[in-house]
Parts: structure tokens; C-alpha cells; sequence
């Protein structure tokens, strides 16, 4: 990787201040996109909307910005209702491994 790209790469980085949550699961909807399930915070209460911009950092240190599609509630069979995020469909299931922070960017 060149200098430059380091650079902007950290300088991408930076600008994201805003850390949402962790990725506890993630899943794929065949021909719409990647649904990632946030890890539940107690106290942690965040706002999102479909459009928003948002970066992907993986525990092995890759970055994706990306956007968020829709919100959506899941209904578990046992416990509370938990929240699903769609992604585009050309985000993989590599981009968003268990424990991947996600990012609101500003």
C-alpha cells in the first residue's frame, strides 16, 4: 500500500466519530442484502435511518463504507425483539464478521 493511501485511509478513519455497535450476527436475504443484528448495550441507545452513512471495521483491521438500506425489527421466538440492519447487496460476508464495529459517519 502506498503512503498516500495510508494516509487517506487514516484520515478516512478519523473522520468517523461516532461508534454505534458491534456485529453479533449477520445474515444474508437472497437478491435484497446483508442483514447485520447489533450486539445489545444496556443504557446504549442509538438513533439510525435508512440512507445513513456508516463504516464497517473489522477485527482484522479492513475498512468498508457503506450506507444503511432499511431498519428492521426482528421477532425472536424467546426474549425480546431484536433490531436488523440491511446493507447493500454487494456487501459480503466477509465485511462483517462477528465483533466488526460499526460507525456513523459525519
Amino acid at each position: 500500500m502506498s503512503e498516500t493511501a495510508i494516509f487517506q485511509q487514516l484520515s478516512d478513519t478519523l473522520n468517523a466519530d461516532d461508534l454505534l455497535f458491534k456485529i453479533e450476527q449477520a445474515f444474508e436475504i437472497p437478491n435484497r442484502g446483508r442483514v447485520i443484528v447489533p450486539t445489545i448495550v444496556d443504557g446504549h441507545d442509538f438513533k439510525i435511518r435508512p440512507q445513513d452513512v456508516i463504516q464497517l471495521r473489522t477485527p482484522e483491521g479492513h475498512i468498508l463504507d457503506t450506507h444503511i438500506v432499511s431498519v428492521e425489527f426482528l421477532k425472536q421466538e424467546v426474549g425480546m425483539c431484536r433490531m436488523g440492519i440491511l446493507l447493500p447487496i454487494d456487501v459480503a460476508d466477509s465485511d462483517v464478521p462477528k465483533g466488526t464495529d460499526v460507525w456513523l459517519r459525519n
